[in-house]
């Protein structure tokens, strides 16, 4: 079937894309992805690994990936059989909020998702045909464009996000399913990352402490995360330059240093760089939410 895409993300009344049956090889994967926007990614068929976060996942049919805003990813297809999926890629803004339900927030699967870092939701066989089916809807009404499309698009997503909330806490409880790593060092320098993110991290340094060389280390980081070292430092860092901007009162320049660049020049250019803002102006408009 010929791939739908159909992006309405640059639209500030309706920040919404959705890519229908996609079929990706690793060619054309985009190799460093992070964004404000929330990703709902459904595997029809195919193999794959999937990076989200710190975890790596296998891709198979039926499988769900909920990816929230501020989380680096990659998708690593198959090459002799990559995966075909589609994608629901939306603010947060379209998204309702009021509280109805004390115990429920449409945005809180996405807020479980990301601490207990457990990306995947694997659908039973009924539930993956109610999921394609919906999928179908917002395909219709993407192409259509007939009147209130956008709202129904928006009530299928609602549903699903609904349908996918009600999967996760009925079933058995999450633990995160992680893909084996192709070299074992490598979920080790993850979680030193993490913990060390506010140092000078070097790939001398990160290679010694691997224990391997720094062309091996490099290279296998690479192949195995489908991001560049220096890149992921950096999406990294401006990561939790965005939670301490808009979490604490520190100073931009005390948030720089937590954060670990080497100085307000690089502070500003990394994060304008990814965000298409300074610190400053990313700070002033999202707390004014």
């Amino acid at each position: 079937m010929k791939k739908i895409h159909n992006i309405l993300n640059h639209d500030l009344l309706f920040p919404f894309s959705f890519v229908y049956q996609d079929t990706k090889s690793p060619q054309n994967e985009l190799s460093d992805h992070m964004h404000d926007y929330y990703e709902i990614v459904y595997v029809y068929n195919g193999k794959g690994t999937f990076f989200i976060g710190d975890v790596f996942y296998d891709m198979q049919q039926g499988d769900v990936f909920l990816i929230p805003n501020s989380t680096i990813h990659r998708a690593l297809p198959n090459m002799d059989d990559p995966v075909t999926s589609t994608i629901i890629f939306f603010s947060p803004t379209l998204i309702y909020k009021d509280m109805v339900d004390d115990s429920f927030s449409y945005l809180h699967l996405f807020d479980l998702t990301k601490k207990s870092k457990n990306y995947k939701i694997s659908l039973p066989k009924n539930k993956q045909e109610k999921m394609e089916e919906q999928l179908q809807l917002i395909l219709q009404e993407t192409t259509s464009q007939s009147m209130g499309s956008r709202h129904a698009c928006l009530l299928t997503v609602h549903q699903i996000i609904l349908d996918l909330y009600r999967t996760r806490i009925n079933g058995k409880v999450d633990i995160p399913e992680g893909n084996s790593y192709r070299s074992e060092w490598i979920k080790d320098i993850l979680i030193y990352i993490n913990e060390h993110i506010d140092e000078a991290l070097t790939l001398t340094t990160l290679a010694q402490k691997a224990l391997v060389s720094p062309a091996h280390f490099s290279r296998v980081f690479k192949e195995t995360t489908g991001i560049g070292l220096i890149v992921y430092l950096n999406m990294k860092r401006i990561i939790k330059a965005k939670e301490l901007l808009l979490e604490t009162n520190h100073t931009i320049a005390h948030i720089a240093e937590r954060c670990g660049f080497e100085s307000m020049p690089q502070f500003f250019r990394t994060f304008k760089k990814y965000n298409e803002k300074t610190p400053a102006t990313f700070r002033k408009e999202n707390r004014m939410r």
